[in-house]
C-alpha cells in the first residue's frame, strides 16, 4: 500500500526501505534535505541537477522533514 502525502511525497514500504521519498521516483525526502541543509544547494539548484523532480516536489520534501 503506498500513502501519498500532498500529492508530492509518497511512504512505500517496498521502495526506499519505506521512507518518505518523493512521489514517482526513488529520491528521498532525507536526501533532499541533505542537499540543501548540508550541501546549501539552493531548491532551483537541487531540480537542475535532478531534472525529473519541480520545485514544488524539493519544497515538499523540505517542509515535509
Amino acid at each position: 500500500m503506498t500513502t501519498t502525502l500532498i500529492n508530492h511525497i509518497e511512504i512505500t514500504p517496498e521502495t526506499c526501505g519505506g521512507k518518505p521519498r518523493i512521489a514517482g521516483h526513488r529520491i528521498k525526502v532525507q536526501d533532499v534535505v541533505i542537499w540543501h541543509e548540508r550541501l546549501g544547494m539552493s531548491p532551483d539548484e537541487i531540480v537542475y541537477h535532478y531534472p525529473s523532480i519541480t520545485l514544488a516536489d524539493v519544497y515538499a520534501a523540505l517542509s515535509y522533514y
